[in-house]
């Protein structure tokens, strides 16, 4: 399809339904819940330097990867079990929830990042696109920052996977 073609289409779409592309993303952005037991990040030791932890872009590396294969998978599964509507449904089903979970994890890690450094709420929802700054932040996303980090657990959180998931990351790029 064109790009020209794709522009007409997408004003059709937004002619017929009276909302935009964009603002129909939003919209289903709003009404996205919070993440289960989401919380916030305390302040920590502000970063020092002017750039992204290095940690940091390794993990979101790592986890754009394991969401692009999940995704992948999907169309790969769309593709074979076409004729399977119950293999179809269960498999992609399976790969798009694991995208999803890696995606969201990812985000909330960043998010904890930012209310650890005091940046203000109302910036972490603009760059969130989200009405809460805390909607993604979670016990393992928190755990998985301090993996990242090289920091103790949080006080109250209970180690999990993700947080040796962190420190396998960070150990990872060390190495490199």
């Amino acid at each position: 399809m064109s790009s020209h073609a794709r522009k007409n289409q997408a004003r059709q779409y937004r002619d017929q339904h009276k909302v935009t592309y964009t603002a129909g993303l939003q919209q289903i952005r709003d009404c996205l819940p919070p993440a289960q037991g989401a919380t916030r990040a305390a302040l920590a030791p502000s970063w020092t330097a002017d750039t992204v932890p290095q940690e940091l872009l390794v993990a979101v590396e790592q986890h754009c990867h394991r969401t692009s294969s999940y995704c992948h998978r999907a169309v790969q599964v769309g593709r074979e079990y076409r004729d399977c509507l119950r293999e179809w449904q269960r498999l992609v089903s399976y790969a798009l929830t694991d995208a999803h979970a890696h995606s969201q994890l990812l985000i909330g890690t960043i998010a904890a990042f930012l209310q650890q450094q005091g940046v203000e709420d109302d910036l972490i929802r603009r760059h969130l696109q989200s009405p809460s700054p805390d909607r993604y932040i979670t016990r393992d996303a928190l755990a998985h920052l301090a993996g990242l980090l090289g920091r103790p657990l949080p006080e109250g959180t209970v180690e999990s996977s993700w947080y040796s998931i962190g420190r396998a990351i960070a150990q990872r790029d060390s190495a490199e």
